[in-house]
């Protein structure tokens, strides 16, 4: 079975709900170094994965951008600013999408296909959001993540693959959930991201078996920036530095077991997408 490797392609300081993208250039820029570490860690396992990207940094950074992509890597869409979805309104939303669009096919001439909202925050208030998708041209969509958290999550929304339909044309969005695995009947978020450092790297392993025999495939994710474990500390609300800087050292080598343990390959080639 071969699962998913994504990348939410992002610097240090944008996952920090900091949503004055005017106050960006005063913190320091780690990005080319962590994108770098990223690529070394697929490289050693001969891993094909997807980077959903910002369009801030496909403006500022197109070079890494077609790195990435001359590279056998696919590129889909993380947003521009990083906003919420939830915190904007149907027209915000779709500027932020045919702006990412842009800067993307302007570095690799091609447009993203795939979508992941910032933070997983396509959630019951905003379904409107599949309806901008579609008439921006994305077939598929990572964004509802189906578990509890104080921060997004639909925990009655289906652990794999369906479809969702646009109100108002009618089209299919397909919608593909970062991996969750069940115990005592509770979705466990075991997909990537701080759950990756938080839990012992076990209850992955076990996790990524119990879809695998289910004859699924999961869907990992992880940040640039959780390869760094020298990134900048700044204060941050006691619960948001938890997640953030949790175990940041303990990514890493986690990754390599988890490449040697499984097959991984990019969304579209694991679920036949046609990029």
């Amino acid at each position: 079975m071969v699962n998913a490797f994504t990348i939410d392609f992002e610097d240090w300081y944008q996952g920090l709900e900091i949503h004055k993208i005017d106050t960006w250039h005063k913190f320091e820029s780690r990005i080319e170094r962590n994108c770098q570490k990223i690529l070394e860690v697929l490289k050693a396992h001969d891993v094909k994965a997807t980077f959903f990207v910002l369009g801030f940094l496909a403006e500022k950074y197109p070079h890494l951008i077609k790195m990435i992509h001359d590279l056998g890597h696919e590129v889909g869409s993380h947003g521009y600013s990083h906003s919420q979805v939830f915190r904007l309104t149907p027209e915000q939303f779709s500027s932020e999408i045919s702006r990412t669009n842009e800067a993307v096919h302007k570095a690799i001439g091609k447009t993203p296909i795939g979508f992941r909202a910032p933070i997983f925050s396509i959630i019951s208030e905003c379904y409107w959001a599949f309806d901008v998708l579609a008439k921006n041209g994305i077939r598929y969509d990572s964004s509802i993540y189906p578990t509890f958290n104080y921060r997004y999550g639909m925990i009655k929304a289906d652990r794999f693959r369906h479809e969702r339909s646009s109100t108002d044309s009618n089209r299919k969005i397909i919608e593909l959930p970062v991996a969750t695995a069940t115990f005592m009947k509770i979705n466990l978020p075991v997909g990537g991201g701080a759950y990756f450092r938080a839990w012992p790297y076990g209850v992955t392993r076990w996790a990524f078996h119990q879809i695998n025999r289910q004859g699924r495939p999961g869907i990992f994710y992880v940040h640039p920036w959780e390869l760094d474990p020298d990134q900048p500390k700044i204060d941050l609300p006691k619960r948001l530095s938890l997640t953030h800087y949790h175990r940041l050292s303990s990514t890493e080598k986690k990754l390599h077991r988890l490449l040697d343990d499984f097959q991984f390959s990019s969304m579209t080639e694991v679920f036949n997408l046609g990029y």
